[in-house]
């Protein structure tokens, strides 16, 4: 090439670089490749950054974690018993939580490997790989928790699980996540995978067996479950046991009681889970696949046995059972969440999941009826079931020390009396198929009972029944079964109230007169009294203690007409069984409501009265403490008024009347071993299929209930005798353990703002001269603040007598039934055919009947001595001097007596205003809501 030739062509180059395409190309070419070398240095930069704020908030988290050695990992990886202790009052030791935690220790060898590979294929596939954590898992909490999210997902691997059972806790918190990273490493260090799969296959919680006994360990759950060996179990069985450790009480086919859950999907669908991971990893073939899927497991699973009598069984299964929910809130709130409303919705889920059971529906559509949103419900109970689970396994093996309020020498003399007493109405027979067999089974169900006895002022449980005895039924009748409370609704939820609301006083006048009313559904609701007798009108005080429905129904329905939300009265007091409308239907009056109270409940409501109108919620455990004995959890009273101190002491003293002469349960007193200012209630729900008792002194509330499981009805004569029974034997028994506690010194004190009396009972104000003439005049307690300041005129004088005006009857004794009214009390009511008399009217007819009176005994006397004159006979010599009988003379006199006394009883009768009383000693309550 010439020097022309080439001078040319870096001529032309210079020029082609030069261009100004070539200049912006390179131009973006140098500015591109400083970019990427900016951004490569940022994300190296970022990445040591991420990494030291990872492992700095990592170290932070576990700066308190102590080097744990050989040794002391050792001991903590084969000790199978780290349980939490319950303590009576006083300091006095009940026993261990899992005392009833059943453990069979087994080597890898005598495990089927089916188990093993079920287990490794569904909780940590990367087992023999990893080096006791999953570094992406690490990663995914760490960023969780950074970013605020409330649950941590899954990701365990096997040691970190064993860590947590056996070292940790069972409390999900990002310290305890931290420390649970580091320890598994640790424990990796120092053990082999065998040794810490042979410890996690011991120590796992396998949910409960067939006697319904909490279990651990795969050889306890083969055997409490399908009644094998470990060994021997084949794939389907290993695969369901398998997937239980991940919720054992949400996946385990048995209930507390042993009997196999009506819906075990859950478990079983567990169980398809798991076998579609054996699956997957090539653990099982396709054939054996698809014959697993087809295995019968409630054909297999073991028949229910009856576990182990236990003394203290209630008294285990309810402190367990609050114990959880403590620590399930306290876990709630450090993992974001709002405890209280996770808890509140979790009980509405178990009422709707109640209520569906008896109407044969689905919890979804029970939410929906009562217009409740039943996915965030359905969340809530789920997140809070799952800290509830955890919370139960903490304490299994956390070993917590729990003291509660029950005294020992009390609980055990009334469990005696109940267990003792031989009233009780022979068992009520029912029958079932047996699935198996195909044969009918005879199925018996014992008369139950139910009591709780709570300190006024703390709300301290002090002691409780929850059955005959654990053997016969392992329901807790005392806190766990939700009855209709009949007649003792009355004091909670009509007549204080009303009182508080002003409209009504003990000696106001009721209506105990037929009811009768169109619902909104075109329903009618008519309800009766106990007897098909009706009092006519009688004081609110009477209407109490002689437990007439139609007064408290009526007074119901004005007071629902003039406060906005009844319930609320239910809600203050501690009711958390209420669901839709209860509370608001009339029928409520008379305990109508979906599911009724537990025996706590309605006991601690009362407990109320007792505490000056003041609630304090019932509790059973005073503090939690740790292994290091730290408090974790103290309980702390707190009060909520509902009564004002007036309307609650004329609550009381017209509940003491219950327990009077008078009263349905006059009979008490004389049952008791001791004297004491008792005020009380009896109750009955409709076809008295409940019988209660509930009564409160200055000191204490004592409540009992009396009925069936299966909701069978009660024999109606001798019912209310039971029931009041079993509440003196449970009174008496407390008193013989503290006479002070049971029989205080000092009674209800009426406060300020009381007085005593005398005014119009129909009107709540002065007498007027018709209220005396008609007999309506009463005397009694009141509220000062309500006293009679104005004259009110309820009556009217008409041609047949002083009558209530028809205008105060709609307004103040709504929906009276006339067309069923006794002739007798109609006679009291103005009607719209009476007519009225005025007051001058009404002196001179009385004064032309004085005058008339008055010449009758002169027409009488002249009469009588005209027959003798006529009647006189002149004797004969045959016959001898007699002095015969006039029959005509015994005739007339005869007839004018008893027109007389006719005339003297529709005049009485008209005048008088209260009913005769209903002196049957036998009589009883019963609510009959229709």
């Amino acid at each position: 090439m010439t020097s022309n030739t080439k001078t040319s062509f870096s001529e032309w180059f210079d020029r082609w670089k030069n261009s100004g395409l070539i200049r912006a190309l390179i131009f973006t070419y140098k500015v591109a490749w400083n970019s990427f070398l900016v951004i490569i240095s940022v994300i190296f930069i970022g990445c040591f950054f991420a990494f030291g704020i990872t492992t700095g908030y990592f170290a932070a988290l576990v700066h308190d974690q102590p080097v744990l050695n050989y040794k002391t990992l050792k001991g903590d990886l084969v000790n199978y018993s780290q349980s939490s202790e319950i303590y009576f009052a006083d300091n006095i030791p009940l026993g261990k939580v899992n005392s009833d935690l059943i453990r069979t220790t087994v080597t890898l060898d005598q495990v089927s490997s089916y188990f093993t590979d079920a287990l490794l294929s569904t909780e940590d596939e990367l087992f023999y790989e990893h080096h006791g954590v999953v570094p992406k898992a690490v990663f995914r909490a760490t960023y969780q928790d950074i970013t605020n999210q409330p649950l941590q997902t899954g990701g365990s691997t096997i040691t970190q699980q064993v860590v947590k059972n056996q070292i940790l806790s069972n409390v999900v918190t990002k310290e305890r996540k931290a420390r649970e990273i580091l320890l598994a490493m640790r424990l990796e260090h120092f053990f082999s995978k065998n040794e810490i799969l042979q410890s996690y296959i011991n120590v796992s919680p396998f949910g409960r067996n067939a006697s319904g006994q909490n279990i651990a360990g795969v050889q306890t759950a083969a055997q409490g479950i399908f009644g094998v060996d470990a060994k021997k179990l084949n794939i389907p069985q290993a695969a369901f046991i398998a997937g239980l450790p991940q919720n054992p009480f949400v996946y385990s086919p048995f209930d507390n009681s042993g009997q196999i859950k009506k819906d075990i999907s859950p478990g079983v669908n567990r169980a398809h889970a798991v076998l579609k991971n054996m699956y997957n990893g090539g653990y099982i073939s396709q054939k054996e696949y698809q014959d697993a899927l087809r295995y019968d497991y409630k054909k297999h699973f073991k028949d229910t046995t009856k576990m182990i009598k236990n003394r203290y069984h209630y008294v285990t299964n309810e402190v367990i059972k609050d114990a959880s929910i403590i620590l399930a809130k306290q876990d709630a709130q450090k993992q974001g969440y709002n405890g209280e409303k996770l808890y509140q919705d979790y009980t509405t889920y178990l009422n709707y999941s109640k209520v569906s059971k008896s109407q044969g529906s689905s919890v979804e559509s029970v939410a929906k009826a009562n217009k409740a949103n039943y996915a965030t419900i359905k969340k809530h109970f789920d997140t809070f079931q799952n800290l509830m689970d955890n919370a139960t396994l903490d304490l299994q093996n956390g070993g917590y020390k729990i003291h509660t309020t029950i005294n020992k020498d009390i609980y055990d003399d009334q469990q005696a009396f109940a267990s003792n007493y031989n009233g009780y109405e022979s068992d009520r027979i029912t029958y079932r198929t047996n699935s198996k067999t195909g044969k009918k089974e005879a199925i018996h169900h014992p008369m139950e009972v139910g009591s709780v006895l709570i300190k006024n002022d703390t709300g301290a449980i002090i002691s409780f029944v929850g059955g005959r005895g654990f053997d016969l039924s392992q329901y807790n009748f005392a806190t766990q079964v939700n009855r209709q409370n009949g007649s003792t609704m009355k004091p909670l939820l009509v007549y204080a109230p009303a009182m508080e609301a002003g409209l009504t006083q003990p000696g106001n006048i009721m209506a105990d007169l037929p009811y009768k009313r169109v619902m909104g559904s075109g329903q009618i609701y008519s309800p009766v009294n106990y007897t098909p007798l009706y009092h006519g009108f009688e004081s609110a005080r009477k209407a109490l203690y002689d437990s007439d429905n139609m007064p408290a129904v009526r007074l119901f329905t004005r007071l629902s007409a003039t406060i906005s939300h009844p319930p609320s009265y239910l809600k203050k007091m501690g009711f958390t069984s209420l669901v839709g409308s209860d509370g608001y239907n009339v029928s409520a009056a008379l305990g109508g409501i979906t599911l009724g109270p537990t025996v706590e409940e309605n006991t601690n409501a009362y407990a109320t009265f007792g505490n000056g109108g003041k609630f304090v919620d019932a509790y059973i455990i005073d503090k939690i403490t740790d292994t290091s004995s730290r408090t974790v959890y103290q309980h702390k009273v707190k009060e909520t008024t509902v009564f004002s101190p007036q309307t609650n002491y004329l609550m009381l003293d017209m509940m003491r009347d219950v327990l009077s002469p008078l009263g349905t349960a006059r009979n008490v007193p004389r049952q008791l071993d001791f004297h004491a200012d008792w005020a009380g209630k009896t109750g009955t729900s409709q076809d008295w299929r409940d019988g209660w008792f509930v009564a409160t002194n200055p000191n204490v509330t004592l409540g009992v209930w009396t009925g069936f499981d299966n909701n069978a009805k009660m024999n109606h004569q001798f019912y209310s005798t039971r029931t009041q029974q079993l509440w003196a034997g449970f009174a008496n028994a407390a008193y013989r353990i503290d006479p002070e506690l049971m029989s205080p010194s000092k009674k209800f004190t009426e406060p300020k703002g009381i007085i005593r009396t005398t005014y119009c009972g129909l009107t709540g104000q002065k007498v007027t001269s018709l209220c005396k003439e008609a007999g309506f005049v009463t005397t009694d307690l009141m509220n000062i603040k309500y006293a009679p300041r104005t004259t009110e005129e309820a009556l009217v004088r008409t041609s047949h007598g002083v009558k209530i005006k028809q205008s105060f009857v709609s307004q103040n004794y709504p929906f009276l039934d006339l067309s069923k009214t006794n002739e007798k009390f109609l006679k009291l009511i103005q009607l719209p055919g009476d007519q009225l008399v005025t007051d001058a009217e009404f002196a001179a007819n009385r004064t032309k009947d004085n005058e008339d009176k008055k010449q009758e005994p002169e027409n009488k006397k002249a009469t009588e001595k005209q027959n003798n004159k006529e009647e006189q006979i002149t004797p004969t010599t045959n016959d001898k001097k007699q002095n015969k009988p006039n029959p005509k003379v015994e005739r007339d006199e005869k007839k004018q007596t008893s027109d007389k006394q006719t005339t003297d009883q529709q005049n009485k009768t008209t005048s008088q205003s209260n009913s005769t009383e209903n002196n049957n000693s036998m009589k009883n309550d019963n609510s009959n809501n229709q």
